[in-house]
């Protein structure tokens, strides 16, 4: 199956009514990233990439589209309605080598659609992939004033620890069966996502296309 052919596509639609479309990540999403960088605040880079970062670079790109979609594995969001299909947001995880059941996670979602519940489709969608890949532990690190994703993973069972003076550590354990999933504002879509997911991303693991070799 040539790349282009996602064997995984999704509508969702968010708490106002927009509609994004939510797919695994692929080389070909190399512009979408960079464009995307350069329409998020100051803040939103900070807080996803703990520095004052204006600009991903080839590497930083290859690195973050080329991956397995098992060890390392990244769903984007697009606004169906626009040109392109622009970037609304990106979730990712990356396993520990040495911790092979944990990864570290992160989502980051375009200020202009902030607060409209993507975040959250875009954590569970990540969470369906990890328990599926045997991951049974997402780590996340936080800063002190991103409160309102520290009280997202709080919510979840997350137990959060203080990392370094302005950042936590949260260890969120995934949940196999959806039916354990935390009865919470955020678990009811967690346990939504989850039971829409599941069956297609069965198939997306047995069709997936092998990662792009870097060059």
């Amino acid at each position: 199956m040539a790349p282009h052919e996602v064997p995984v596509s999704m509508t969702f639609l968010l708490r106002d009514g927009t509609p994004v479309v939510v797919r695994p990540v692929f080389p070909e999403d190399r512009e979408r990233l960079r464009e995307g960088m350069h329409r998020l605040s100051d803040q939103s880079r900070y807080r996803r990439f703990g520095v004052t970062l204006s600009e991903l670079s080839d590497d930083q790109l290859r690195y973050l589209t080329e991956i397995d979609h098992e060890n390392h594995m990244a769903w984007i969001a697009l606004d169906p309605r626009a040109d392109g299909q622009p970037a609304l947001g990106v979730a990712r995880y990356v396993r520990l080598a040495d911790e092979p059941e944990v990864a570290e996670a992160a989502v980051v979602v375009a200020d202009r659609i902030q607060g409209r519940g993507l975040g959250t489709i875009l954590l569970s969608l990540l969470g369906v992939a990890a328990m599926t890949n045997g991951i049974g532990v997402f780590r996340a690190y936080v800063l002190v004033e991103n409160r309102l994703m520290l009280d997202i993973l709080r919510e979840m069972g997350g137990a959060v620890t203080l990392e370094e003076p302005g950042l936590y550590r949260v260890d969120l354990p995934l949940s196999k069966d959806p039916e354990d999933i935390p009865d919470t504002p955020t678990g009811r879509v967690f346990k939504a996502v989850a039971k829409r997911v599941l069956p297609p991303l069965e198939v997306l693991r047995r069709t997936m296309p092998e990662p792009h070799e870097s060059v």
